[in-house]
């Protein structure tokens, strides 16, 4: 096995492309159409393939051609290795062009309705030719985006598994009490974790990031509420939380998202919980200018 290595490092990404063609249509034919060689040019490079890789990777009849299994493995490395090489020339002609035409951010849904208005008004205004995509999710949702290269950055919470990234901090998030106007507990100046004991609690579902630090709160506190009503959205968390169902706990940073609903926040201390957001981007990566200069306007407007 070991003798193969040296050989396999000397294919061509020309080679590759060739018999990836191949091993796609099922036909030397086709492939050269689609590629505008010749045929010849074409058998040729495949049975430079085998030769090199001293195996056979297409079985080919008068009428079909199949892969072998160690074809099929190598149309996986094939297709995977092309599939880089052209994502970073992309991304290197977008670094040496200084501008590309779309960006795409992977956030936070509570971030992309806050934080990103205020971001986006100034940078298009600036950059009209740029188009920027919000992808928003979970918080696991928006870091899949981005390691499979589908985002140029993620916005979302600090955790375990941001270490895969490179991290650009952008604002440290704490965790406040939301409680019903008329609620006793709206009389206190500020709110600990041992006070919600024994009230009914409105909690985000369990793939929300909100979600992961409450229940840090109350395994810190050592409490339990009484019962947990769940949702996905801070708006109808908020109106729950208006229409007396019971308390809650969110953010600071997605509190204008309950600008119409009628409830009263307060400082929610020990355990003083706090969301660190950052700008999360793959380590190896370089922005390209476009990108760049959206991140700076969003860390101006999570200065302001």
């Amino acid at each position: 096995m070991a003798d193969l290595y040296p050989l396999a490092v000397d294919l061509t990404l020309r080679q590759l492309e060739i018999f990836v063609a191949v091993a796609r249509t099922r036909s030397f034919t086709t492939a050269a159409t689609e590629l505008v060689v010749s045929q010849p040019v074409i058998s040729r490079t495949i049975s430079e393939l085998e030769r090199k890789l001293r195996t056979a990777l297409l079985e080919r009849t008068t009428r079909s051609v199949e892969l072998t299994d160690d074809g099929k493995e190598l149309l996986r490395a094939a297709t995977e290795i092309l599939t880089t090489y052209r994502r970073e020339m992309g991304r290197f002609v977008d670094y040496r062009a200084g501008e590309r035409e779309q960006v795409t951010v992977a956030v936070l849904p509570s971030i992309a309705a806050v934080l990103m208005p205020s971001a986006l008004s100034g940078y298009l205004t600036e950059h009209p030719s740029v188009q920027v995509r919000l992808a928003d999710g979970t918080n696991e949702h928006v870091l899949a985006m981005l390691q499979r290269g589908e985002a140029d950055i993620a916005i979302t919470e600090v955790g375990p598994a941001s270490t895969a990234f490179a991290l650009e901090q952008l604002i440290d998030d704490p965790l406040v009490a939301v409680l019903p106007p008329e609620h006793a507990l709206a009389a206190l100046d500020d709110l600990s974790w041992p006070d919600f004991a024994g009230e009914s609690f409105i909690a985000f579902s369990p793939d929300s990031s909100i979600r992961r630090l409450t229940d840090l709160a109350f395994a810190q506190a050592g409490i339990e509420p009484t019962r947990r009503l769940e949702t996905r959205t801070v708006a109808t968390a908020g109106g729950m939380v208006a229409a007396g169902l019971g308390v809650s706990a969110m953010p600071e940073l997605v509190l204008p998202l309950l600008s119409a609903t009628t409830v009263v926040t307060r400082p929610l201390r020990n355990p003083l919980i706090v969301r660190k957001i950052a700008v999360h981007r793959r380590s190896e990566d370089r922005y390209p200018a476009a990108v760049q200069r959206l991140v700076n306007q969003i860390v101006r407007a999570t200065r302001t």
